[in-house]
């Protein structure tokens, strides 16, 4: 008898195998074999990239467009000469949001005088549902998935994309680049 004792797609999948006398090697290893590889196509799909922190797809918007910039925060901080760090992701229910951001808000101190960071929270997180505006601006960005952060330099053009989870390094190293020009 073979039984499948759970499934946990963080870790993979868990088998447990009890050797049946009535069932053959050859049977067992061929289970084993097809368990193997669906665990591989799972592991592959691209719906599993969201729950390893990795948005899917490619975004609309590339690095040396003119970023779309209409909403009223991100009209302001353009106006005021910064660098923007726009984030998509919700950080009430993703790990990988919530890290992000965290990394964000520690630079920011730092950089305040010449950085806006803005959230937009475009997928609905369990309590609440997003903002139509948050929506709409990820719609246009192309954003499936989260967490996304683009760095838009103060003439409003997207000099770096971020997919899934980035190190507080990593943002520092490109809000230096951006206010370079």
């Amino acid at each position: 008898m073979i039984e499948v004792r759970g499934c946990n797609v963080a870790a993979g999948f868990s088998l447990r195998f009890q050797r049946n006398p009535e069932t053959s090697s050859g049977q067992a290893l061929k289970v084993a074999a097809t368990c193997l590889v669906l665990t591989v196509i799972f592991l592959a799909s691209p719906s599993y990239a969201g729950l390893r922190g990795l948005p899917e797809g490619k975004s609309r918007v590339q690095v040396g467009d003119s970023a779309p910039l209409e909403t009223e925060d991100l009209s302001k901080a353009h106006e005021e000469g910064k660098v923007i760090l726009l984030m998509f992701g919700n950080i009430d229910h993703c790990l990988y949001c919530e890290k992000v951001w965290s990394n964000i808000r520690e630079l920011l101190p730092q950089y305040s005088k010449d950085v806006a960071a803005i959230l937009k929270t475009h997928r609905a997180s369990k309590f609440w549902g997003p903002e139509d505006e948050a929506v709409k601006l990820g719609e246009r960005y192309g954003v499936i998935g989260e967490p996304w952060l683009f760095v838009i330099d103060k003439k409003g053009i997207v000099r770096h994309i971020f997919m899934g989870f980035t190190g507080k390094g990593e943002i520092e190293a490109e809000i230096k680049k951006a206010l370079r020009g």
